[in-house]
């Protein structure tokens, strides 16, 4: 029980943290993490594996930095 507490706040400290380090990113830097983070999960979602997460993930964040 004590493991998954600290692994929850773990967690939570770590998303708070990289919420901070987006606030000075440029417009296109955040539109190409928000389309690699978006291409990576639908990348794992259609092949089940890391090749299509990375190769998801590379075309996300490309169409996201255009925007």
């Amino acid at each position: 029980m004590k493991i998954s507490s600290l692994a929850k706040l773990s967690v939570v400290a770590l998303l708070l943290s990289s919420l901070a380090a987006c606030s000075s990113m440029t417009r296109s830097q955040k539109h190409a993490a928000i389309g690699a983070t978006a291409g990576g999960a639908i990348g794992y979602v259609l092949t089940g594996g890391p090749i299509g997460t990375i190769a998801g993930a590379a075309v996300g964040g490309v169409i996201g930095a255009g925007r």
